[in-house]
């Protein structure tokens, strides 16, 4: 088939949740089809684009730096009808390509991306399309707002679950079907939107490029593991959490305990936690595997936020044993004391952590039981085996 794909980010190098589900999807459909990806770009990205191209037939970039300043957030807040994070990424540019895409090649399918791009659903008419927002956006919104104590911020991110509940209701009819991630997402989706076609197909994960590294012992000194993009929200508001209610209390019986935080963007509330003694924040790095290979513990202390922990499937890829709170096991196939330990208040988080940083032969056992896992039900194989298919059950209702 010819596939379009469309993208709100130029999906290289895969730093994060979304550009590496992306570069997965692009990387593998290659093999079967001819892929076009027209995506948005901001200029210092251009330099990737020969490694993207090696996976795509044809790439098209558009130049777009997407405004995040407080007066553009606030006339959304007083003006505009539709989310922010959805009209940030508008541009005349990329409509104009989009246009000569479909004026110039004969599609069969074409498969959006994000929600951030969904707004061309109108350019697209008459062509099957595939809409993979990942998880419910306004879902994490209305999570996320019990846990912003900001008053500015908690304004902001109410007028936004509001908009992206209106948003979502009227954009996802528009598509012919629509992948999420995980059940609860579904649930929460069809329960506003009850006419849209829905399926669910799990992340996956390199099981390959993410493996036990038998030549990479762990620190001599016990640390715990957090990593995500750190201007999100839900990952913040993780750090925090761990940082003011856990820690203290692991502390208190592993006094040497290290505490690192590895992600893009860390907002000025999360740089100030470094102090290169117990807590380390390393930013974005060039490599995540060094980091989960020599955490004793990664953690995942989620308090809100949707559909599947990328950071729990690759720590679980490489052998490693996993603390999370049952909000961050949403999706996946978790098991209390059998691939994961589970918990959600503060003194059991820290028990948990503790239990596993005391006792070797848990940590592996956890850590294999998790590998087990994601070689069976999260490879990527078996998630792009199930967009294939929806590819050919949609592609013949195109209206030529």
């Amino acid at each position: 088939m010819k596939i379009l794909y469309l993208s709100h980010v130029l999906p290289y190098p895969p730093t994060d949740g979304m550009r590496s589900t992306c570069y997965q999807i692009l990387r593998h459909m290659s093999k079967f089809h001819d892929i076009t990806l027209l995506c948005l770009a901001e200029k210092e990205e251009m330099k990737f684009f020969s490694e993207i191209s090696k996976e795509c037939a044809h790439v098209v970039g558009v130049p777009h730096r997407a405004p995040r300043s407080f007066f553009k957030r606030l006339k959304n807040v007083l003006f505009e009808k539709d989310p922010f994070c959805v009209l940030q990424f508008y541009s005349l540019e990329y409509e104009k390509r989009l246009e000569e895409l479909l004026e110039r090649e004969k599609f069969d399918v074409v498969h959006i991306l994000s929600i951030n791009i969904s707004n061309y659903a109108q350019t697209l008419k008459g062509i099957p399309t595939l809409f993979f927002p990942h998880d419910s956006v306004s879902l994490q919104f209305y999570r996320n707002l019990p846990y912003e104590k900001n008053l500015l911020r908690r304004f902001y991110m109410g007028s936004q679950w509001k908009k992206m509940l209106r948003y979502e209701k009227k954009i996802l009819p528009q598509f012919t079907h629509t992948v999420l991630v995980s059940q609860r997402d579904k649930d929460w989706i069809a329960q506003h939107s009850p006419k849209a076609e829905i399926s669910i197909i799990p992340a996956g994960v390199d099981c390959d490029y993410f493996k036990p590294e038998e030549n990479g012992p762990e620190d001599a000194v016990p640390s715990v593991l957090f990593r995500g993009v750190m201007n999100f929200p839900p990952n913040r508001d993780a750090v925090l959490y761990f940082y003011y209610h856990i820690l203290p209390l692991i502390k208190k019986e592993i006094p040497k305990v290290r505490f690192y935080v590895v992600g893009k963007e860390p907002p000025p509330e999360i740089l100030r936690l470094n102090d290169s003694v117990t807590t380390f924040v390393e930013g974005l790095v060039p490599d995540l595997r060094p980091y989960i290979a020599k955490s004793s513990v990664n953690i995942c202390p989620m308090l809100s936020g949707s559909g599947i922990k990328n950071k729990i499937l690759e720590a679980w890829a490489m052998g490693k044993a996993v603390v999370a709170t049952s909000k961050a096991c949403e999706g996946v196939a978790a098991l209390h004391e059998k691939n994961i330990l589970i918990a959600d208040a503060p003194e059991t988080f820290a028990q948990s952590v503790i239990q596993l940083l005391r006792n070797s032969d848990l940590r592996r056992e956890i850590g294999k039981n998790g590998r087990e896992l994601v070689s069976q039900q999260y490879s990527w194989e078996s998630s792009i085996a199930k967009f294939k298919d929806l590819y050919n059950e949609i592609a013949p209702l195109r209206a030529d």
